[in-house]
């Protein structure tokens, strides 16, 4: 075996480790949380010695960081949604297939990280520099893509003028998260079983058109507003 193909290997027997002790913490973490959980419990869901640990991770905060960082929800805002709302599609497909379409998309990427999400917030209000961390690098790094593409639709004159896209942008990202919280943190789809891709499509015609009747006569106080 050449030495090139030997570190290649090696390499690649690294991140498989590594993405193992992570995987084990994950369910020790969602079982005992991050303060009740030990690198003992982490090792003896891996199936690997402590000391092995310590070769990849100096602590189990330092594992925690790294799922934060990496698995939720990484791939889809570091790739697809960029490759998505920069495409010339983007600018010529119907705005509302653009739109579900990211939608779906995201909250793909969330649910199959679902226990990073819980990971997370429970651990918010004790350490606010990981909630800060995960704000920017999920909900505000999504946050200001949609609003750029946003901003282009608009300077496209494919929708009105926006007041601001940073919001218009954060007021549907609501509407998607409101789906994960009440549908699948707190269980509301066993009593409201809605399909995913209602709820986005839902979602995006609020945006797009609101649920006021145009062809409803205006009010006095309307008119009074102008």
């Amino acid at each position: 075996m050449s030495a090139q193909n030997l570190a290649a290997e090696t390499s690649e027997a690294h991140g498989s480790r590594r993405e193992a002790i992570m995987n084990a913490a994950m369910e020790v973490f969602g079982t005992s949380g991050l303060d009740g959980a030990s690198v003992e419990d982490i090792a003896r869901s891996a199936g690997i010695g402590k000391g092995t640990i310590y070769l990849y991770f100096k602590r189990k905060d330092e594992i925690f960081d790294a799922i934060l960082a990496e698995r939720w929800p990484g791939p889809y805002l570091d790739s697809l949604m960029p490759e998505m709302l920069g495409s010339e599609e983007a600018l010529s497909a119907p705005l509302d297939e653009i739109l579900e379409r990211i939608g779906n998309g995201f909250l793909r990427a969330v649910e199959r990280n679902m226990l990073v999400l819980r990971l997370a917030l429970s651990e918010a209000y004790r350490f606010p520099d990981r909630a800060e961390h995960l704000f920017e690098n999920t909900f505000l790094k999504a946050n200001r893509m949609l609003a750029t593409f946003l901003e282009a639709q608009q300077n496209a004159g494919r929708i009105g003028p926006l007041e601001s896209p940073l919001i218009t942008a954060r007021c549907y990202q609501g509407m998607l998260m409101t789906y994960v919280l009440s549908q699948e943190m707190l269980g509301g789809k066993k009593y409201t079983p809605i399909e995913r891709e209602d709820w986005v499509r839902v979602a995006v015609g609020i945006l797009l058109h609101g649920i006021q009747n145009r062809t409803e006569p205006r009010t006095s106080a309307s008119l009074e507003r102008g």
